[in-house]
């Protein structure tokens, strides 16, 4: 049995990955020689379809839509020869399909007296670098990572889906969308705002770390709790009001998923999610949650350590979940049946894992000293050489913080950005594929030209 010193410098020197898993964990299941190339080769036959997509008679393969910095034919999307497809644009004409401006759907929620009240308590925080100042700002100014898209595109979705106008009567909805599809989309939208205004929470355990600025952000901290708290009681509330048991118990499932996905794995003393041990196992576990009872708890610990299964996951509990639940829902309001359900259901977590994609490998390449230790980046590459994970190690054992700008260079010396970009691959088509099963036309083009430009993107990070 190793020492604690001992394990950090096998961790640190090793370089080989049969190595490190002969070293850490038995000689019964150390790895062949081979094993690395074997994996490799399984996830290249995962990825058959990477070559080329077709699209209705138009070809839509990753090469012809990938990037933005080069002109593509998409002609399966009607988009012609595009130099570049500019975000606000597209989001702009999602708006102008489903005829409603998205971004108003926060501020008629947070346009009242009671978070009139917070605003005027916030400017006493000016100056004291509080983290609900940040999420204060993207609410309002809006950016590919904010909150916004998550309410456009479940009406996207809707709008792309249907209904039959017999069914329902001309009151009850407009522009193609249900009046009860755009309260679910407000609901979910400002329930995910709430619990990431909660995330805000600033820890003040060490009270003396926090010097002259303790009381400013001990008062910041009862602002995030108490507005969090209100939009999560007012998202209830009106998620009551939609009188629909179905789309209620949904909905509450999906916010019992953020819940758990905050508690997921392990966490430093900040409460910031750390990495977990990769598991010695030779074959890469696969998590199914397209065909998962998503009513019960997603997934389980058993993909903790596990690369792609691990990150896909935690993805779906913190984001993936209730998107994909707000399509479901949408749904269930416009009496589609249980197939279309299910199509928007995965429909929706495609397009969180791609968006979260996105996030991570932006994070990764313009934050490299406080990127996020469990983005797809850092777990893909600590999965396929564990010997990374001695940066985690060490300072879990000496109690110091992570080196982040080492783990940053050794996470790009590995395979994992191929990996990755296999990854970025699979679930922009798979996007492409299921935004393809719903007839509204203008609506699925949309939601496809929101792939497009998200995995372009991600792709010019990575190149």
């Amino acid at each position: 049995m190793f020492s604690t010193s001992k394990l950090v410098k096998v961790f640190k020197t090793t370089r080989n990955l049969n190595d490190v898993r002969c070293l850490y964990y038995s000689p019964q299941i150390c790895v062949q020689n081979n094993s690395e190339s074997k994996q490799m080769s399984r996830f290249h036959s995962s990825c058959e379809s990477h070559q080329q997509f077709r699209n209705n008679g138009g070809i839509t393969s990753v090469e012809q839509c990938g990037s933005l910095t080069q002109s593509r034919s998409c002609s399966g999307l009607g988009l012609g020869r595009q130099e570049e497809i500019d975000w606000r644009d597209v989001i702009t004409e999602a708006e102008q399909i489903v005829g409603y401006p998205t971004s108003f759907l926060n501020l008629r929620w947070l346009f009242n007296d009671e978070i009139a009240s917070t605003a005027i308590h916030l400017r006493k925080l000016v100056g004291s670098n509080h983290p609900v100042l940040k999420s204060a700002k993207n609410l309002l100014v809006g950016s590919k990572s904010n909150l916004q898209s998550v309410g456009l595109i479940i009406l996207l979705v809707s709008k792309a889906a249907g209904f039959d106008t017999k069914n329902f009567t001309r009151d009850l909805y407009d522009s193609g969308v249900l009046h009860s599809q755009r309260a679910l989309a407000e609901i979910v939208e400002m329930k995910r705002t709430g619990h990431m205004i909660h995330k805000a929470m600033v820890n003040l355990q060490k009270k003396g770390d926090q010097g002259d600025k303790y009381k400013d952000l001990l008062y910041g901290n009862k602002i995030v709790l108490l507005t969090g708290d209100f939009l999560l009681a007012t998202c209830l509330q009106h998620l009551g009001g939609l009188r629909n048991n179905e789309v209620t118990e949904l909905i509450s499932t999906g916010l019992r998923d953020l819940v758990e996905g905050d508690a997921f794995g392990n966490h430093d003393n900040d409460g910031n999610p750390i990495p977990t041990l990769p598991k010695a196992e030779d074959e890469e576990a696969h998590y199914d949650w397209e065909n998962e009872d998503n009513l019960q708890p997603l997934g389980s610990n058993d993909f903790l350590g596990r690369g792609i299964a691990e990150w896909k996951l935690r993805t779906m509990l913190m984001s993936g979940s209730i998107l994909a639940k707000g399509c479901q829902g949408a749904m269930k309001l416009a009496n589609r049946g249980p197939e279309v359900e299910k199509n928007a259901y995965i429909l929706g977590g495609h397009l969180a894992l791609l968006w979260q994609l996105y996030l991570d490998v932006k994070d990764f390449f313009t934050h490299p000293y406080s990127y996020s230790l469990v983005g797809a980046p850092t777990t893909i590459a600590l999965w396929e050489y564990p010997t990374i994970y001695g940066h985690i190690f060490e300072s879990k054992v000496e109690k110091t913080p992570v080196e982040f700008k080492q783990l940053h260079y050794s996470v790009r010396t590995t395979r994992s950005m191929e990996y990755l970009m296999k990854l970025l691959d699979n679930e922009f088509e798979s996007v492409l594929k299921y935004a393809k099963m719903f007839p509204g036309e203008d609506a699925s083009a949309a939601l496809q030209k929101m792939a497009i430009t998200i995995h372009g993107e991600t792709l010019q990070y990575i190149e």
